[in-house]
């Protein structure tokens, strides 16, 4: 049985490809379009609300933060570890957390 997260997926770059937006007390903000498809984004400019707006906790901001498309999974465990002390499982909880960000469509995996 594997475990989560393996090695590849540790070493996985996480890209942020939505805007986010400063919200109260340093907490992110992610904008996602109800539509994301180029096809229908068209449909998006009759919406009065064409987009979503996710509010992250301290935490979930952290690891956003940490995605500059620089770091891989592994370092935002850490730099979020280094931010948040203590916590166990911190490098299980950052990679599922960005598992469901990719899966959200707020940031995509590029490998090195």
């Amino acid at each position: 049985m594997n475990e989560f997260p393996d090695d590849i997926y540790l070493a996985l770059i996480p890209v942020q490809v939505l805007a986010s937006e400063a919200g109260e007390d340093g907490k992110v903000v992610l904008i996602r379009p109800k539509i994301l498809s180029a096809r229908w984004s068209w449909f998006l400019k009759l919406m009065g609300k064409p987009a979503y707006r996710v509010k992250l906790d301290v935490r979930g901001s952290a690891v956003w933060a940490a995605c500059d498309g620089a770091r891989n999974v592994a370092q935002v465990a850490a730099v979020v570890d280094g931010a948040f002390p203590g916590e166990a499982d911190a490098v299980l909880r950052t990679a599922l957390f960005l598992r469901e960000l990719q899966r959200g469509g707020f940031i995509q995996f590029m490998q090195v």
